[in-house]
C-alpha cells in the first residue's frame, strides 16, 4: 500500500512540473524564484559549514602576502592596470576585425550604395529555419529588398518588410519567401579558376544572336559558354534549377545572381555552386541542378547589409511582410 501511495504523489508531482512548464514564461518568473530560494533554505546550514572546513584545510592566498603594505597596495594597482589593458587590446581586436570585414565592401564612387555592418541577435523558428533578425533597422538607413551578404561577395538574403528604428528581418536565400531566382552559371575553367568571361552578362541579358554568337566563339576557344537558369529555394541551404539538356553545366561550377527584380548592388554576387546535376524524369529533355550556397544563414554571427543611396534605380521585388 505505501508503494502505491508512494508512485500517485510521483505521478502527481510528474503531472504538476508538465503542467507549468506548458505555462507562459511570464507566469513562472514572479513565483519561481521564491519557491527556489524556500527549497534551498534547508540546504545553507550545510552549505556553509563545508564551506567554513574548506577554508580551515585549504584556506585561499592572499596575493602577494608578506610583502610592505605600500608595495602591496602598487602592485595591486598594476595588475588591475593590466587587465583594463588587456580587455581594451580584446575591443580593439573586435573591433580591427569588423573594419577589415566592411573594407572588402567598399563599393566604388557613385556605386549607389553604402555598406552597414550588422550583428544577427535572433533566428526565427520553423522550416526552412525562418527569417534572421538583425540590430540595424530604418535608422541606420536600411529598407525592405537591400541584399545582405558576407564574405565580401557571398550573398545570403535580403531584407524583408516590417523592421523596426533598429530591428531589420532578413529573408535567407533559401527560403522559398524570395520566390525565383534568376541566376547564370558560371563554369569552371581548366585552371580552376572562374571563366570571367560570363561575369559581363550579371547585369542584364544579352540579344538572342550575340548570345548565339557568343557560344559559338567559346565552343572554338574550347571552352563552356555561362548558363542562364531560374532557382528555387529548397531550404537547408539548398536551390533547385531545371536546364536544357544541351547546357554545359558541371557540379563545381560558380553560380551568380543575375535578377533583374533585386537591387543592382546583388547582381553578381556569388550564390554558390553546382552541387548536382542530373536528368529529369519528367522530362528528358531537360536537366535538374542542386546548387548549395557557400555560407550557412543558420552560423552567420555578423552580415554587412548593401544599403541603397538615393538616386539608384533599384529592383522591384517586394518579400512581404515579415512574420
Amino acid at each position: 500500500m505505501p508503494f502505491v501511495s508512494s508512485r500517485r504523489i510521483l505521478v502527481i508531482a510528474l503531472a504538476g512540473a508538465a503542467l507549468l512548464s506548458a505555462l507562459p514564461q511570464s507566469f513562472q518568473t514572479p513565483w519561481s524564484g521564491t519557491l527556489a530560494t524556500v527549497l534551498w533554505a534547508p540546504l545553507v546550514p550545510g552549505a556553509s559549514a563545508l564551506a567554513w572546513v574548506r577554508d580551515r584545510i585549504r584556506a585561499p592566498a592572499e596575493p602577494y602576502q608578506g610583502l610592505p603594505e605600500e608595495l602591496r597596495t602598487t602592485r595591486e594597482g598594476r595588475d588591475q592596470l593590466q587587465g583594463e589593458l588587456d580587455a581594451a587590446q580584446l575591443r580593439l581586436g573586435q573591433l580591427e576585425r569588423e573594419l577589415g570585414e566592411l573594407s572588402g565592401y567598399r563599393p566604388a564612387n557613385r556605386a549607389g550604395w553604402q555598406p552597414r555592418l550588422a550583428t544577427v541577435i535572433e533566428r526565427g523558428a520553423g522550416r526552412p529555419a525562418g527569417l534572421l533578425g538583425i540590430d540595424v533597422g530604418t535608422v541606420q538607413g536600411i529598407g525592405e529588398g537591400d541584399p545582405v551578404v558576407v564574405g565580401g561577395n557571398q550573398i545570403i538574403g535580403m531584407i524583408a518588410a516590417g523592421g523596426a528604428e533598429n530591428r531589420s528581418w532578413v529573408i535567407p536565400l533559401d527560403d522559398r519567401r524570395c520566390g525565383r531566382i534568376d541566376a547564370i552559371v558560371l563554369p569552371e575553367a581548366a585552371d580552376g579558376s572562374s571563366d570571367a568571361s560570363g561575369g559581363a552578362g550579371a547585369g542584364g541579358k544579352k540579344a538572342d544572336k550575340a548570345g548565339r554568337a557568343d557560344k559559338s566563339d567559346k565552343a572554338r576557344n574550347g571552352t563552356r559558354a555561362t548558363v542562364l537558369v531560374q532557382l528555387v529555394p529548397q531550404g537547408n541551404r539548398t536551390l533547385v534549377g531545371e536546364l536544357e539538356s544541351p547546357a554545359d553545366v558541371k557540379p563545381g561550377d560558380s553560380v551568380l545572381l543575375s535578377d533583374a527584380a533585386w537591387r543592382p548592388a546583388a547582381q553578381g554576387m556569388r550564390i554558390g555552386v553546382v552541387e548536382s546535376e542530373g536528368a529529369l524524369d519528367a522530362n528528358p529533355l531537360r536537366r535538374r541542378i542542386t546548387v548549395r550556397m557557400e555560407s550557412d544563414p543558420l552560423r552567420v554571427a555578423r552580415v554587412v547589409v548593401k544599403v541603397r543611396v538615393s538616386g539608384q534605380v533599384q529592383g522591384t521585388r517586394g518579400t512581404g511582410a515579415a512574420k
